[in-house]
């Protein structure tokens, strides 16, 4: 079983390595895209105010859950 799944991805990497080297070899010009860079801008600011209120909103509810249940325990 082992031997049939070894000979399986042979011949699948064999494929996958001919066409990419084909491939490199026809069109040998052929630059790889490039993600374009952005610029910092008010996006940024947007997120990095969105974030800290999120934590700030996130910090505050947990504190909230905090007094919740110790001011439930006590009166047990």
């Amino acid at each position: 079983m082992k031997k049939i799944f070894q000979k399986i991805l042979e011949k699948v990497f064999k494929k996958v390595i001919d066409k990419t080297v084909s491939d490199a070899v026809s069109n040998p010009d052929a630059t790889p895209e490039l993600e374009p860079i952005t610029i910092p801008g008010d996006s940024a600011k947007k997120d990095k105010w969105k974030f800290i209120i999120q934590l700030i909103i996130s910090i505050l509810t947990a504190l909230a859950a905090a007094l919740t249940t110790t001011s439930c325990v006590n009166h047990f």
